[in-house]
Formats: C-alpha cells, sequence, structure tokens
C-alpha cells in the first residue's frame, strides 16, 4: 500500500513538473535579408560554381534581466562547414558556453575569422584535409563570421544567455518551449540584422501567443 501511494505521488509530482513552465509562438513579420558586403566589381575565382546561401530566418529569444539560467543548449559542439563557398547555416544561435567546429568541405582553401567583440580570431587557411581548432563561445553577442578568400561568405553566429531561442521557419513562425512561468523580453534577430522586441508573459502549461514586426 505505501508503495502504491509513493509510486502515486511520484506520477503526480511528475505530472505537476511538466506542466510547470510554459511556451510562447508567433509570428515574426521577416524584413529582407541584408547582402554581404563586398568591394564594388567584386568577382571571386573558384574552381567549381558557387552555390546559394541558405535562406536566412530570424532569431527569437526569451531573457528577463538579472535571471540565472540554466544552462540547457551546452556539451555537444556545433558545426558551421563551409560548403559549396557558403557557410552552413549562415545564421545559427548557440548558448554561452558552447563550442563550434568550422570543417572546410570544399575542394579549395578557406579561411575562418572575425572582427566582432569581444572574440577576434583567426582561424587562418586550411584545407578540406585539415583540421582546425574548435572555438569555444562564453561571451554574449552577435558574432560574424567571414572568409577573407572568398569575400561574399559570411555566418551570423548570435550568442545567447539564454537557453530560450528558436529559429523562425521561411513564415516567419516560431515556438519556444520549457520556459519558467514569469515576465520575460521577447526579441527577435531579422533577416537585416536589426532587432525587435516586445514584453511576453508565460504561464503554467499554457502557450502565449504574440506577433513581432518592426
Amino acid at each position: 500500500m505505501r508503495s502504491f501511494t509513493l509510486i502515486s505521488f511520484l506520477l503526480l509530482t511528475l505530472s505537476r513538473m511538466a506542466l510547470a513552465d510554459g511556451s510562447v509562438s508567433g509570428v515574426v513579420v521577416l524584413d529582407s535579408q541584408r547582402p554581404p558586403d563586398v568591394p564594388a566589381g567584386y568577382r571571386p575565382l573558384t574552381v567549381k560554381p558557387i552555390q546559394s546561401e541558405d535562406p536566412t530566418p530570424a532569431i527569437v529569444w526569451v531573457e528577463k534581466k538579472g535571471m540565472a539560467y540554466p544552462k540547457l543548449r551546452t556539451g555537444k559542439a556545433v558545426s558551421i562547414p563551409q560548403r559549396g563557398y557558403q557557410f552552413r547555416p549562415a545564421v545559427l544561435a548557440v548558448q554561452t558556453g558552447t563550442a563550434v567546429a568550422f570543417p572546410n568541405m570544399d575542394d579549395e582553401f578557406h579561411h575562418v575569422c572575425t572582427y566582432s567583440k569581444p572574440y577576434l580570431f583567426d582561424l587562418g587557411h586550411y584545407r578540406k584535409d585539415q583540421t582546425p581548432e574548435k572555438l569555444m563561445f562564453d561571451k554574449p553577442g552577435l558574432v560574424k563570421i567571414y572568409c577573407e578568400i572568398h569575400k561574399h561568405m559570411r555566418c551570423r553566429l548570435l550568442v545567447l544567455e539564454t537557453p530560450w531561442f528558436a529559429q523562425t521557419d521561411s513564415r516567419g513562425g516560431f515556438k519556444i518551449n520549457g520556459i519558467p512561468t514569469g515576465e520575460y523580453e521577447i526579441k527577435a534577430m531579422l533577416p537585416s540584422e536589426k532587432q525587435v522586441k516586445s514584453t511576453v508573459v508565460i504561464f503554467d502549461g499554457k502557450t502565449t501567443q504574440v506577433q513581432l514586426s518592426r
């Protein structure tokens, strides 16, 4: 009898814990993707044709000033390959404390660097058969990554302290789960790299609907 009561109590507790967090979903009104910054008359010389850049979604996240965030997104390294003379993906979000690798999948040299504070790294030139070091991103901010050999290539890596973020689909739709109840700021980085924000209230076991636009 006691065993049955204990099991019932644990199941009830787990059920309540599952409902203890809420979600936010909605739509971001997407704008035009910012074109790459290349010199006038830029004509890259490549052995193979340059493939199209991946579509640029918006990145949406919720945050609260002074909050101690759980580390839910760390542990496994993230890979941003260079393939078809593009960084893939072209836009990505990671939580602080995430290691990122930049493998070269093309049959030519690539070069990976950034001038974005606080990182300012330069992995140099390397071939497909060479393995550059993984980099740890432990400070929040937008890191703009380039290849100095092929100046049209770019990746925007958004490093966030919060673990509650998502990328939109092609129509701007998104959903973020597992957010503790409370009031937050919800922000989005648009394809143009501009940001929009609003306030959202999260309720236990419920999904709050929002729309973000400029």
